[in-house]
């Protein structure tokens, strides 16, 4: 499994035919709310096009009402539903002042908008968010993401919430993108052919061709499981044969990052 990203015009101008190769899908900024339009946001989805990189879509979102919610998601939608994206993800990190009832409102009316088009809606939310400002209580979303990013906590644990998408670290590096770039993982039970409408092929689960191998990679997990780099949960989901490719490169990542 290669690489799931979010992108915006902090990343440049990104060479896609490079990207393409170990980007498995891209989550494309189209705006901040509706008073900044992200300067690359056509030039990257044109290279995801170009390079047949599965993408979905995401707004910044500023209200600090219903009203305003409901303009930003319909300016939105109508600047992003001419490039058929896979999907829309509502990003909600910052209050702008506004009350919490007033930021669950503007929430759940900015999913229904979108949910009432058609379209397949997310919610990115911060993990410091998501309890007070209650984004547990927003539903009718089709998948959570949320950023918990490793070593920046002691734990260094996954995100508290149950999610779909993990955004784990911001200063990943993908080929064709200059600088560091957000990277993510599938958490919960939606494998990537949800988010792309695509069958997979062949289950993305690691398989070995004999047992010193698998023997080897086991043992690598729980050495840094014993040196507390990492949290248990990690052998046990590959104990239980759930842990996927993408996974394991993931967590080499994380790993190499809190060696250092």
């Amino acid at each position: 499994m290669g690489k799931i990203i979010d992108i915006s015009h902090h990343q440049g101008d990104i060479d896609w035919s490079k990207a393409s190769k170990e980007v498995d899908l891209a989550i494309i900024r189209t705006q901040y709310g509706t008073s900044t339009i992200d300067r690359k946001y056509v030039q990257n989805i044109e290279g995801c096009k170009k390079y047949n990189v599965p993408f979905g879509v995401y707004i910044y979102v500023t209200f600090k009402n219903k009203t305003e919610a409901l303009a930003q998601a319909k300016d939105f939608y109508e600047r992003a539903k001419g490039y058929n994206p896979l999907f829309y993800v509502v990003d909600v990190e910052e209050s702008f002042g506004a009350n919490v009832q007033n930021i669950v409102q503007g929430t759940q009316a900015f999913v229904d908008y979108l949910k009432d088009k058609g379209v397949k809606v997310g919610l990115y939310t911060g993990h410091h968010f998501y309890k007070p400002y209650k984004m547990d209580t927003v539903k009718n979303y089709d998948f959570l993401w949320v950023p918990r990013y490793s070593g920046t906590s002691a734990q260094g644990l996954k995100p508290n919430y149950a999610c779909d998408l993990w955004q784990y670290t911001e200063s990943g590096a993908v080929t064709g993108i200059k600088g560091n770039v957000d990277l993510n993982v599938l958490n919960g039970s939606k494998r990537l052919s949800w988010f792309t409408n695509k069958n997979e092929k062949d289950d993305d689960t690691m398989k070995f061709s004999n047992e010193t191998t698998e023997a080897a990679v086991r043992d690598h997990i729980k050495q840094t499981v014993d040196k507390k780099l990492i949290d248990k949960s990690w052998l046990e989901k590959f104990d239980s044969g759930t842990m996927t490719v993408g996974d394991y490169e993931g967590l080499k990542l994380i790993i190499a990052q809190r060696s250092k």
